[in-house]
């Protein structure tokens, strides 16, 4: 894990280098709290779940060190024993 400093829509949200066992959906531009960013939602790969979402382009010059890297929302993940 990169930070734990982000949020996401359901509140907080974790920062990754890469993240296993998730499906990329197709990417698009989206408005958020730190500029424009072209993103791919990311899936559970086993119940389709969305998890959080990749970051692909950062239209920001200080938001390019999120290129290529996974942020997962907390409240949509669930522990496993």
């Amino acid at each position: 894990m990169m930070s734990r400093a982000f949020n996401g829509q359901h509140g907080r949200a974790y920062l990754f280098d890469g993240v296993v066992n998730v499906i990329e959906g197709e990417p698009n531009d989206r408005p958020m709290t730190t500029g424009k960013h072209t993103v791919r939602d990311i899936y559970c790969c086993r119940c389709g779940t969305t998890l959080g979402w990749k970051y692909d382009k950062a239209y920001e010059a200080s938001q390019k060190y999120k290129e290529g890297k996974y942020i997962l929302e907390r409240h949509l993940l669930v522990d496993v024993q």
